[in-house]
């Protein structure tokens, strides 16, 4: 069996944060919203995300990382980010918003 090259995949790490590979992008971002949304967070809690496989990331998956962003800060915490891309850090670069995901 094949694994679809543009599919998202979401992996739980044993700190709680999240993993992500693949791509996120309009078809795959509501899995990252709707993994997110689900996770018990608790106030003032630190969710940490490694995006160095996530091989490509549009406007759609940009607003599933503000959602996650918003969610994680409603609730006094943070969002950091363990690693990620050169592409995916490019994209956050130039659109402004590298700032909110550091590690």
């Amino acid at each position: 069996m094949e694994t679809d090259p543009h599919a998202l995949d979401i992996t739980r790490l044993h700190d709680g944060g999240l993993a992500l590979s693949g791509e996120l992008d309009y078809a795959t971002a509501p899995e990252l919203t709707a993994t997110v949304a689900a996770l018990p967070l608790d106030q003032g809690a630190t969710l940490t995300l490694d995006l160095g496989q996530l091989a490509f990331c549009d406007s759609s998956g940009l607003s599933a990382l503000l959602t996650a962003y918003k969610r994680v800060t409603n609730l006094g915490g943070r969002l950091s980010v363990s690693a990620i891309d050169p592409n995916v850090a490019r994209m956050l670069s130039i659109t402004g918003l590298a700032h909110l995901f550091r590690p």
